[in-house]
């Protein structure tokens, strides 16, 4: 006679065998558990990419000025990745139909979406859309999420001092300086020590910087600071959209920021376009090529 299969437990007596036997360290593990599946299903999935223009005013944005910062932010929000790549402003491009001109006259002539459209057919990087600020957005921002470390060359130090003058609250040297807006706006606008390529980089750095601010910021700070300065920019985003990226970007606080200045070095040189206009000449394709490999396109 063949011995009787033992009947198989119920699924919940299964898993409450994997669980420890005290009380309290069942309950801690399921609370672990169950915060471990909502960040897998709340956390954002996906890249988007943004063109960031800085526009060389102060005030109003309405006023159409040059775009002194031309950036791309593209966020991996599946890795937590954040990429910012700089574009010197002196490059020389080619909008379809016209003759070359620098790429930070592009806006002033034809607006924010021409930009888009040149720099997604010639780097071809998609953006999914547009925010636009000025000198004044930076000062407010920078202060109102309490500053940015950056790393300061004894150069840039003394640069910046000249600049705007001495902060009592925010000494500047070289080595490691807490910078507040007015200090962080003359360091981002900084070519005079280099060229423009060195102006990116500091950009880049600044960025960088700032989203290193908001790893002490709790969700409900970066709201308030949203909510505060959202007068500060325009964008081709709805209302609606920015809220919905504001909630995926909580998740980016404290991210580390990879940096990428366009034109890559090797690849450029100072020229002139036919119609007289003098600036960065560069081998597009080839950047194009970098660009994104660089971005894994």
């Amino acid at each position: 006679m063949s011995t009787p299969v033992s009947e198989k437990k119920p699924l919940r007596a299964r898993i409450l065998a994997l669980l420890p036997k005290d009380k309290r360290l069942r309950i801690l593990t399921i609370a672990a558990a169950v915060l471990l599946v909502l960040t897998l299903l709340l956390h954002p999935h996906g890249t988007k990419t943004y063109l960031v223009l800085g526009m060389d005013n102060y005030g109003s944005l309405n006023e159409t000025g040059r775009s002194d910062v031309m950036m791309l932010v593209s966020i991996d929000f599946t890795r937590t990745d954040v990429t910012a790549i700089t574009f010197t402003r002196d490059l020389l491009v080619k909008p379809e139909g016209q003759s070359e001109k620098k790429l930070n006259a592009v806006v002033r002539a034809s607006g924010e979406e021409a930009l888009c459209e040149l720099m997604e057919s010639t780097f071809g990087v998609p953006i999914d859309g547009w925010f636009r600020v000025n000198f004044t957005t930076v000062i407010e921002l920078v202060d109102a999420i309490g500053g940015a470390r950056v790393d300061l060359t004894a150069e840039e130090a003394k640069y910046v001092t000249r600049q705007v003058g001495e902060y009592p609250d925010h000494p500047l040297a070289e080595g490691m300086c807490h910078l507040n807006g007015a200090q962080a706006l003359a360091y981002a606008r900084c070519r005079q020590l280099d060229n423009d390529m060195g102006r990116g980089e500091r950009q880049n750095k600044l960025i960088a910087a700032m989203v290193q601010s908001t790893k002490r910021m709790t969700a409900a700070n970066i709201a308030s600071v949203f909510s505060a300065m959202k007068h500060a920019w325009r964008s081709s985003l709805s209302g609606g959209e920015q809220l919905a990226l504001l909630g995926k970007a909580i998740w980016l606080r404290g991210a580390d920021v990879r940096s990428i200045g366009v034109p890559f070095e090797g690849t450029w040189g100072y020229g002139t376009a036919k119609s007289g206009a003098s600036g960065v000449k560069a081998d597009l394709e080839e950047n194009r090529r970098l660009l994104m490999e660089a971005l894994g396109l």
